[in-house]
């Protein structure tokens, strides 16, 4: 497993250079070099492997290097709700740090390499470099932002335009995460992943992505997400502008 780690180490990301933190203005004394360094043993976790359970005590928090994890809550009637997609460079779990045990199941999409975040890494950060506590708290409220569209979507958006936007939204991250991306890149979400993201039954959600292919919008072909026409999808789709605030005041 050791020399697994070792060779994916030359695709693994920095906090940094994530999505995440992508708009974010870091100074050379706020600390993140150090708060990197204080994170766990990294090691391989499988495609399929779990990290956590909903309702486990004592949650873990994750640095995502490589690969994709997901968070997931299951509802009353036994269904997955995805709520999270995570890319390589994010902090994963975080919503369960104010709980006693873990507010959702963490799974993974692909094969993946973390580090485990000690709480203690966190208390230090915010002891000692309030500047990255304040722009760790940023990157909570991008990712709340991003929550209250994903709510929005599934509650109040027909199906085809849900899957539009949910693409249009991972489209964006990626290119943020990964340079050098086009318009094509491996998307490693099943039809039921995809459903389970979007609200959607997996026939509805292959209905979706059909219509979508059949309008020339984007195409979803052996794992290969296509966004043929971009300015058409963003129209269609209806998503609101990224408008990230300037970091410069904090």
């Amino acid at each position: 497993m050791d020399d697994d780690i070792q060779e994916r180490r030359q695709f693994t990301v920095s906090i940094a250079s994530s999505v995440l933190f992508a708009g974010l203005q870091f100074n050379d004394g706020d600390g993140l070099p150090n708060f990197e360094l204080m994170s766990g043993p990294q090691r391989l976790c499988s495609k399929g492997h779990f990290l956590s359970h909903e309702g486990e005590p004592e949650p873990d928090l994750y640095l995502l290097r490589s690969g994709w994890l997901c968070c997931s809550i299951t509802t009353p009637a036994g269904d997955r709700q995805i709520t999270t997609i995570h890319l390589p460079g994010e902090l994963v779990g975080m919503p369960s740090i104010a709980r006693e045990v873990a507010a959702e199941t963490i799974s993974a999409l692909t094969d993946c390499v973390i580090d485990t975040i000690p709480l203690d890494a966190f208390a230090v950060a915010f002891r000692q470099h309030p500047r990255l506590a304040a722009l760790l708290y940023m990157s909570a409220q991008e990712e709340r932002v991003r929550l209250i569209h994903q709510l929005t979507l599934v509650g109040r958006v027909h199906s085809v335009k849900r899957m539009a936007a949910f693409l249009l939204s991972i489209y964006h991250r990626v290119r943020v995460s990964v340079p050098g991306v086009d318009d094509s890149f491996a998307l490693p979400l099943t039809q039921q992943d995809l459903g389970d993201a979007t609200g959607m039954s997996v026939v509805h959600a292959n209905r979706a992505l059909r219509i979508l292919r059949e309008r020339g919008y984007a195409s979803l072909q052996k794992g290969i997400l296509t966004v043929h026409d971009y300015p058409g999808l963003v129209k269609f789709a209806g998503s609101p502008a990224d408008s990230k605030r300037s970091t410069a005041w904090i």
